[in-house]
């Protein structure tokens, strides 16, 4: 642009933009000098700075901006995303806030991250004021647009801004496109499910669009149609193979549909695009060990740790994970340098909780339950059952006593110490507990019917997996030998153990009645008494049961 020209239009915008107060953000300080000359040069004479991301928040909180340009390095640890995230958690912008981050950064990670934080524009260093003045332009048109809609969004008063967004578009305006994206979230809140689908199918009658195909998806989602969530969500990632959100929705669908294999490859799958999401990471450590598999449990949870740090993320359950999973995992790993170190981190994460979580009394007990648990996968049981006993007088001194959200904790660490009959009364009774959420309820189901490390579940996994297949290939005493070896290291299974009787019986009808056959039905149906009729499995349970009394003679 002629220079000239350029400055004639600064002049014409300087008087639009001279009331506004904006923050400039960087660890050096020629760039926010630089930067800050850049916007008095367009007018806007209110220019704070600063070079750490404390001081973005605190800033922000004595003040209101208008316009915030934050590095994406600062001093003091806290990133320019994680400022962003910590900045709307709090409600520390304004609804119609331009947050700008900006960056010398090339890696895909790193630019990935940005992106799904959202900022109102990116802006790649180095830049000149006449690419600053544009970007600025674009986003002051758009905010005086779309004032009363964002602050109405920002209130979430859905009922007022619907009528908006779909007035702008039938008119046809400049920012339809921004409203559409938002009548879908807004549709989602009040539950308006039939206007979000005709919304999202009149756009797809003219072309495949990503946020259409994405707003359907969820409506699906909320109508627990989890097959059709499924095939859209597959639709998206083949023709958008960047939009990220997607594998994050896919990845939930499949799991609730109990397909953790697919759920955890398709995290995988994003992981590889964007790795630096706190609620991701956290995600695919979650799966992986539902999945039996320590070691990419281990390299997530470690991720969710460090991503927690210095952001609004962290918390105690991000550290006491990473303790369970390192001491799940530390037996397998064959060096011992590396079994060193991570133990030691191990270690330093219960040292961390202790020290930025002093004041509350819940995460106290729950670190010292870690701490116990994490001695008896390392075989210290003296050590941890001294860490027991200080849990114990803990819990006995909260108020209330023990928190049902910990009972499940508090069960298995019992259990790992050896008290195993107290365990499964404490658990049997949160499974049996009308008021327990059902999240617990099956936490606390999962963990009596196997109550065995992760390595020992992985394999008893696997096993299961031959024994299937050579029942369906009706080869039923080489499915009985898996089935059998499966319960030597996972013996309360209940699927495990039905398998096996129900492959005895069908080898009983080829072959007639074998009392060592008998006796092994009765012996597996007598491994499931922790089995509750709240349990998936009890009624596969009973009709086994009546069978067996019926066919068999067998009395339980």
């Amino acid at each position: 642009m002629d220079k000239s020209l350029f400055q004639g239009k600064a002049a014409q915008k300087s008087s639009v933009y001279a009331g506004l107060q904006a923050l400039v953000a960087d660890e050096f300080e020629n760039s926010r000098v630089s930067i800050r000359q850049m916007l008095q040069g367009l007018g806007i004479q209110h220019v704070d700075q600063t070079s750490s991301g404390k001081g973005v928040v605190e800033a922000c909180r004595s003040r209101r901006y208008d316009i915030v340009l934050c590095d994406f390095r600062l001093t003091g640890g806290k990133n320019g995303q994680q400022v962003l995230e910590e900045l709307r958690e709090l409600q520390l912008l304004k609804p119609t806030n331009i947050f700008i981050i900006v960056s010398a950064e090339t890696g895909r990670d790193v630019v990935m991250g940005i992106m799904e934080s959202q900022p109102d524009e990116y802006l790649s260093k180095p830049f000149t004021q006449a690419v600053l003045a544009r970007r600025l332009e674009r986003q002051f048109l758009q905010t005086k647009a779309l004032s009363s809609m964002k602050t109405l969004l920002a209130n979430q008063k859905y009922q007022e801004l619907i009528p908006l967004c779909a007035q702008h578009i039938e008119q046809q305006g400049r920012y339809a496109a921004w409203c559409k994206r938002t009548l879908v979230d807004a549709y989602l809140s009040i539950g308006a499910l039939q206007e979000l689908e005709r919304l999202c199918q009149v756009e797809l009658e003219q072309r495949d669009v990503d946020w259409a195909l994405l707003g359907l998806a969820r409506k699906y989602l909320e109508e627990d149609d989890l097959a059709n969530a499924v095939s859209i969500l597959q639709k998206v990632i083949q023709l958008f193979p960047q939009t990220i959100s997607a594998y994050d929705l896919l990845a939930s669908a499949y799991e609730k549909t109990g397909r953790l294999e697919d759920a955890q490859a398709v995290l995988d799958d994003a992981i590889k695009i964007s790795p630096r999401i706190h609620k991701r990471q956290k995600h695919m450590a979650s799966v992986s060990l539902a999945n039996g598999d320590p070691q990419s449990a281990l390299k997530a949870s470690q991720q969710t740790v460090r991503l927690g740090i210095n952001s609004i993320h962290e918390n105690p359950d991000d550290y006491i994970q990473l303790v369970d999973i390192v001491a799940e995992s530390a037996s397998q790993v064959e060096s011992s340098i590396e079994r060193k170190r991570l133990l030691a981190e191990a270690s330093q994460a219960l040292t961390v909780v202790s020290k930025r979580f002093a004041d509350d009394d819940s995460v106290k007990l729950r670190k010292t339950l870690a701490e116990s648990r994490f001695h008896a996968s390392q075989g210290q049981m003296r050590e941890a059952q001294q860490s027991l006993k200080a849990a114990k007088q803990l819990a006995s001194d909260l108020e209330g006593g023990l928190p049902q959200d910990l009972v499940v904790e508090y069960g298995k660490t019992l259990y790992n110490a050896g008290e195993h009959e107290q365990a499964e009364t404490i658990l049997a009774s949160l499974v049996n507990d009308q008021s327990t959420s059902d999240a617990l309820k099956q936490q606390a189901a999962d963990f009596l019917d196997e109550p065995v490390s992760l390595g020992a579940k992985a394999q008893a996994k696997a096993l299961n997996k031959e024994g299937l297949s050579y029942y369906s290939q009706k080869d039923y005493l080489k499915a009985i030998h898996e089935f059998k070896t499966a319960l030597e290291v996972s013996p309360r299974h209940p699927g495990l153990n039905l398998n096996l009787v129900q492959t005895c019986l069908k080898l009983m009808e080829e072959k007639g009645n074998e009392p060592h056959m008998v006796a092994e039905c009765v012996q597996a149906i007598q491994r499931l008494k922790h089995v509750s009729p709240s349990h998936k499995q009890y009624k596969r349970l009973s009709a086994l049961k009546e069978y067996l009394t019926k066919h068999y003679k067998v009395m339980f």
